[in-house]
Formats: structure tokens, C-alpha cells, sequence
């Protein structure tokens, strides 16, 4: 909804995204609240084409589609074609889109649109989750963009690879007991069952707003508005050099301190322990 109180429209959230600073050509990761917008004509379909409208068809547009496919937590085999997005309805709307692939992870799979999408989401299960060579990781070489439409740095799951690409110990820390992996489940092509393991699990992300002032004062992290939702953008490969320096000083710095949290308290735990 713009200030005016109207809906906003393909038309009008093209102009708000081009005066948030995206541009015809721009490789975009997006991390979405559709409800911190307002109201949408088209709803999330129309966020979507508007965001194709300018990045244009030289842009490419990726989504997470993550469904955390892990028999531990209760969740059905991931099923490439049919396995919904959890992460909103913005997600989904370009899972769905004709000209999407999704790429192949039972739990941190990707939707991609882009004259590239075939080769950012070949074999990302051959990766980890959010590690080196993932899909994240192959946007850095078409220059990404992030924006967090309607949602700061608690969602934004390329600070997940910043963990692993400052080789932070504590990624090999799984949430089952005595592990290094979880045991996720998909299903193939002859509509099978199978078992994988995914090894640098990402954690939890509760902890992770705390790098949006640091990443204000360096310039990285600029705040922007679409229609009502506050928002931010960054460039990914300022934002993984900033965080190599960050995590440099303090490695534990995206662990949440909730000692009810299953993860984080055993990770710092584990840092303690190695650099004792």
C-alpha cells in the first residue's frame, strides 16, 4: 500500500524497487514478507513480475524455497516438483512461475529465473546447504544483490555462508547428538524413498541482527522503503568481506544467547572447547 493508502500495483512496485536501487540486468537473492507491504493487487504474483520487470530478462531473480526435508523433524520427503516453499507466500509465487527451475536439496533447496538458472542450481545437492558452490555462493559471480523486503538480517541465509566461508568450527556441529550431519529425505525420480546426509547444517539465524549496525557503519547494509515495508539491501560480495573481518574478531558473534536454543548453545559450547 503507498502512503496514499492504495494498493500497490505491478506498475507502481516496479517504481519502488528501481527507487530502492535495483536496475535492469541485476542478479537479485530475495528474502520477502509479502503481509509488510501492504496491500497488493495480484498479491505475490505481482511482486514477482514486478521485480522481473526491472531486473529485465538479463536479471536473474533467486528465491529460497526451503523445506527442511529432515525425518527427525517430522517432515515429508522433499518431492522436487510438488514440496511446497516454507518460507512465504513471495517464494512460492516464484517456485511456481513458468520460467523457474528449483534446485535439488531436500532442505535448502532454491527457485531461480534468469538466463543462468540451469547452471546456479545444478547439483546443489552435491554442496552443502548454504556452502561453497551452493547457488548462493554462484551468485556472487554475477555481482548479486540481496534485498530483504519487509525483513532484516535474521532471514538472510547468506550470512549462513559467510559461516562457512569463514570456516568457523562450529558449522560441523549438527543438532542431533554425537554427529557432524543430519539425515535428510527425498524423493527420486522412480518415486522412492532416499536418505541423504547434510553435512555444515545451517543453524539458527535469531542471533544475526546483531551485524546490522556494524554493516550500516561500513556502508554495506543500506536501508530502504517498499510501499510500507522497511527494507534493506546489500551487495553480497561486500557483505561476505565485511563479515570474514567481523567473524575474525568474533566468531561466535551470529550465535543467539538463548539458552533454550538447540543449536546455538552447542555450538558455543564447542568453540569454547576448541579454543581452550
Amino acid at each position: 500500500m503507498n502512503q496514499l493508502g492504495r494498493p500497490l500495483t505491478r506498475e507502481s512496485l516496479a517504481e519502488e524497487f528501481t527507487r530502492a536501487g535495483l536496475r535492469s540486468g541485476d542478479s537479485v537473492i530475495l528474502h520477502s514478507s509479502l503481509k509488510s507491504l501492504g496491500a497488493v493487487e495480484g498479491g505475490a504474483e505481482a511482486v514477482v513480475q514486478a521485480l522481473l520487470d526491472v531486473i529485465g530478462e538479463t536479471g536473474h531473480l533467486l528465491v529460497p524455497t526451503f523445506t527442511y526435508c529432515l525425518p527427525i523433524w517430522n517432515i515429508p520427503p522433499f518431492d522436487v516438483r510438488n514440496s511446497k516453499s516454507r518460507v512465504g507466500a513471495i517464494t512460492e509465487a516464484v517456485r511456481l512461475h513458468e520460467g523457474a527451475v528449483r534446485s535439488f536439496h531436500p532442505t535448502h533447496s532454491v527457485a531461480v529465473i534468469g538466463p543462468g538458472r540451469d547452471s546456479l542450481v545444478k547439483n546443489h545437492l552435491h554442496a552443502t546447504p548454504l556452502g561453497v558452490d551452493c547457488p548462493f555462493d554462484r551468485m556472487r559471480r554475477l555481482g548479486a544483490k540481496i534485498l530483504m523486503l519487509g525483513t532484516t538480517q535474521d532471514t538472510n541465509s547468506s550470512l549462513h555462508l559467510c559461516e562457512v566461508l569463514a570456516k568457523l568450527p562450529y558449522v560441523n556441529v549438527a543438532f542431533s547428538d554425537g554427529q557432524d550431519f543430519e539425515l535428510a529425505w527425498f524423493i527420486n525420480e522412480q518415486g522412492e524413498i532416499e536418505y541423504t546426509p547434510i553435512y555444515e547444517v545451517p543453524g539458527c539465524s535469531r542471533g544475526f541482527r546483531v551485524v546490522e549496525g556494524p554493516l550500516r557503519r561500513a556502508g554495506v547494509l543500506v536501508d530502504v522503503h517498499v510501499g510500507l515495508a522497511p527494507s534493506q539491501l546489500l551487495d553480497l560480495e561486500n557483505l561476505i568481506a565485511a563479515m570474514l573481518d567481523l567473524l575474525r574478531l568474533d566468531p561466535v558473534m551470529l550465535l543467539c544467547t538463548n539458552e533454550s536454543c538447540a543449536i546455538c548453545t552447542k555450538r558455543r559450547a564447542y568453540m569454547k572447547k576448541v579454543s581452550a
